[in-house]
């Protein structure tokens, strides 16, 4: 070993190294396994936007792209703040939901599962890391989306709504 300023230096060995080679599919693998968090993240923003534009977007089937692109903005600032920016696009009378009937949907019950499945304490269990990352994230845009979802039950009210609850008289209660 020779030495430079009181260190020592390696010689530098001149070996030969054989190419590696992977095959295509490990390599397709492995790109999917080191993005996950990107795959999942986007599956959960698309979950989100689905669950809460979804019942919205039937009224501007078959219309041109602008025209869909108009109600989708009116369905999603509207279900969530109340606020319609394209009056004149169909859809355009969508009004403010906030209620918490929407909560248990498919996407939270399928986060819920998923997530479930990467909790369990069994060692054979196949992809069970990503099972988590994805409950993780379906579970957190099911619960948030469907607060904001529109609900079809009659007997749900808005959480945050100007008219007053009706009143019942104490003849219609009955003490049993």
């Amino acid at each position: 070993m020779a030495r430079v300023n009181g260190r020592r230096r390696r010689k530098a060995t001149t070996r030969r190294r054989s190419p590696r080679r992977r095959a295509i599919k490990k390599r397709a693998s492995k790109s999917i396994a080191s993005n996950w968090k990107k795959i999942s993240t986007g599956i959960g923003a698309l979950a989100f936007l689905s669950n809460i534009t979804g019942s919205d977007m039937a009224a501007s089937s078959g219309q041109p792209i602008a025209a869909r692109a108009q109600n989708f903005g009116n369905s999603l600032l509207g279900r969530m703040t109340g606020f319609i920016p394209f009056k004149n696009a169909p859809g355009a009378n969508t009004k403010q939901t906030v209620s918490l009937d929407g909560v248990f949907n498919k996407y939270s019950g399928g986060g819920l599962a998923s997530y479930i499945y990467g909790m369990l304490p069994f060692k054979a269990l196949p992809h069970k890391g990503k099972a988590k990352t994805l409950g993780k994230t379906l579970l957190t845009a099911g619960i948030i989306s469907g607060i904001f979802m529109p609900t079809h039950n009659p007997h749900s009210h808005n959480l945050i709504s100007t008219t007053s609850a009706p009143v019942m008289s104490t003849a219609e209660v009955s003490y049993t």
